[in-house]
């Protein structure tokens, strides 16, 4: 039962971690967005490409990113109170991270390089973020297995 105590308590650091990383992107997408379209020089007429419009990034863009990565901090401050009663919402945390992850993977590996965009501190970002998903992924499922917690079933009995 201690080492059950301590599984538990592993995994709800990491959500926690998680609450407060998914909101300092989201607090500045949603209030200052702006802010982060100077700072990163996120201006699209430095990419040429069909699927890149002419002009600035649009705050409104930055303000619906915002809004989902404030959906993932809340459901994994639902999953931080109780994960063992609310699997639900630690799997949608696991779904929410490797599809942030694949949909950055793609866009270093493919989108980025199609319209040949050059600055390699975006490709170095969006591979952190690749590597710190999946490695989160691995992780929680390796938690949540300890702790004999059936995620992968909806519904139903979690123990």
């Amino acid at each position: 039962m201690k080492t059950n105590e301590k599984w538990m308590r592993y995994l709800r650091w990491v959500l926690l971690f998680l609450v407060f990383f998914d909101l300092s992107i989201a607090i500045p997408a949603l209030f200052f967005p702006k802010w982060i379209i100077e700072m990163g020089k996120l201006n699209s007429d430095l990419v040429v490409g069909a699927m890149y419009r002419s002009g600035p990034v649009e705050p409104i863009f930055l303000r619906g990113i915002g809004i989902l990565w404030l959906l993932a901090a809340y459901v994994q401050y639902l999953a931080w109170k109780d994960p063992a009663k609310r699997l639900q919402a630690v799997n949608i945390a696991l779904v929410f991270r490797f599809t942030g992850g694949t949909f950055e993977l793609i866009e270093a590996a493919w989108l980025l390089r199609t319209v040949q965009f050059g600055d390699s501190l975006i490709y170095w970002v969006l591979g952190v973020f690749v590597a710190g998903d999946y490695l989160l992924i691995a992780v929680m499922i390796l938690l949540l297995k300890r702790l004999d917690l059936k995620w992968w079933q909806i519904g139903g009995n979690s123990k």
